[in-house]
């Protein structure tokens, strides 16, 4: 096996430049937009420190990618502090010489994951104690005679020793680091899903300056994280999620299928009272089926086969700050939608079987936060605020979405303004 980052863990920007003031654009002029103060329903805490460098951005083709020489290395040993409610995803990729020598660091079920090559494939080993409960943990990883060595909060959590073959490549090559992500183009599988939501701070790249961080995040609002989070999925009020929804189908025995039903729970913060929470789309796009925030009726709309269903009045509470949970159940030909205060029940026999049709064919979709940007309706759609959702009884992870606007935060939100609440 080649030399295992012997030169330790570097950074420089690199970056596919093009690419980075496409998304930094995008989002930065999307973030300045104010909302209109007679328009808020729960003011939150959307300041975003200078020193706070979010590493989810991914997906978006926003990707820090650091280098520096062997030469200049002097220091074996990196640390940060992380914050993330994110149970998966990567924290930083890296190799010297190309994918024949590379390093990752990430999460897997909610603990720290080393990955590196073998002779045969790949070695992956997993430790420590929780990571993303969304307190701050400062990560200590350095290359040791050979041997790395994980700390969490300056406790040792992985060690792994790795024979070097003899090739000395001390002062010579370049070692590179993808913040967040694997490097564009990379043609490594990895069986976990790579963004992941968080936030670094206070960190030390071999105890070498990297001011060239500093810049990207003075220069772009989208590489800084909040002060504050909760666990939630965020919604700025501009794009949607899309899902397939063959993703919430559960293997159903042919009675199960006579009896099927369909369960979905919204645990809402919204910061406008307004847009769609929740849609389905058939294989040709048409609006199966939608529960949507209207702040003009003050209510809950729900549309059903194309029409028009009905209403349910907003709770005294929807804008006090804490969540509130609206759960819509469909059986036996029946809509429930109830909130803890109220309940609306319609009768939709005559509907009913096309929705289940529709929801089983394969190529029907489900968004949430919003309709698809290429619908004429989408712009005054989204939905701004925070949402935990669950549907049939399983809490929906915003990274298992096919598609995902990248302003959209999948695991935090930021915290109520009034209440303080957040990590």
């Amino acid at each position: 096996m080649k030399v295992l980052f012997r030169a330790g863990f570097l950074l420089i920007l690199l970056v596919h430049r093009e690419q980075v003031t496409e998304a930094v654009s995008l989002e930065t002029n999307k973030e300045t937009d104010t909302v209109k103060a007679e328009d808020v329903c729960v003011a939150v805490d959307d300041s975003k420190p200078s020193d706070f460098l979010y590493i989810g951005n991914g997906s978006s083709g926003a990707i820090p990618v650091l280098q520096f020489k062997l030469s200049e290395i002097i220091s074996f040993k990196s640390q940060f502090e992380l914050r993330t409610f994110d149970p998966e995803g990567i924290l930083f990729f890296g190799d010297i010489g190309g994918e024949h020598n590379w390093f990752l660091l990430a999460l897997r079920k909610h603990y720290l994951e080393i990955q590196f090559p073998n002779d045969l494939s790949q070695t992956a080993i997993t430790g420590g104690p929780v990571i993303s409960d969304g307190e701050w943990k400062q990560i200590s990883i350095a290359n040791l005679n050979s041997t790395i060595i994980v700390t969490v909060n300056k406790e040792e959590v992985i060690k792994n020793h790795q024979p070097m073959e003899n090739e000395d490549v001390e002062g010579k090559g370049v070692l590179r680091i993808g913040i967040g992500a694997m490097f564009p183009n990379s043609s490594l599988k990895l069986t976990l899903n790579p963004p992941l939501d968080g936030c670094l701070r206070n960190w030390d790249w071999v105890r070498q300056e990297t001011p060239v961080l500093n810049r990207l995040i003075e220069s772009s609002e989208s590489q800084r994280c909040w002060k504050s989070v909760v666990p939630g999925s965020y919604f700025p009020g501009y794009g949607a999620a899309q899902f397939e929804s063959h993703l919430f189908i559960d293997n159903l025995s042919m009675k199960e299928t006579e009896n099927w039903s369909l369960t979905v729970e919204l645990s809402l913060r919204p910061v406008v009272a307004n847009g769609i929470l929740f849609a389905i789309l058939d294989l040709k796009n048409n609006l199966s089926f939608s529960i949507a925030l209207n702040d003009t009726q003050q209510a809950f709309t729900l549309t059903f086969a194309g029409k028009d269903l009905g209403s349910l009045r907003f709770p005294p509470e929807l804008c006090s700050g804490e969540f509130q949970v609206q759960q819509l159940i469909l059986a036996n030909k029946q809509l429930v939608f109830k909130s803890l205060e109220d309940e609306v029940i319609w009768n939709v026999a005559d509907d009913f079987e096309a929705l289940q049709a529709v929801w089983d064919q394969p190529g029907t979709t489900v968004y949430l936060g919003g309709l698809p940007d290429w619908d004429p309706a989408a712009v005054n759609s989204y939905y701004h605020g925070c949402m935990r959702v669950k549907i049939q009884g399983n809490r929906v992870d915003v990274d298992t979405a096919k598609k995902k606007y990248g302003g959209i935060r999948s695991h935090s939100c930021p915290a109520d303004l009034q209440l303080g609440v957040g990590k």
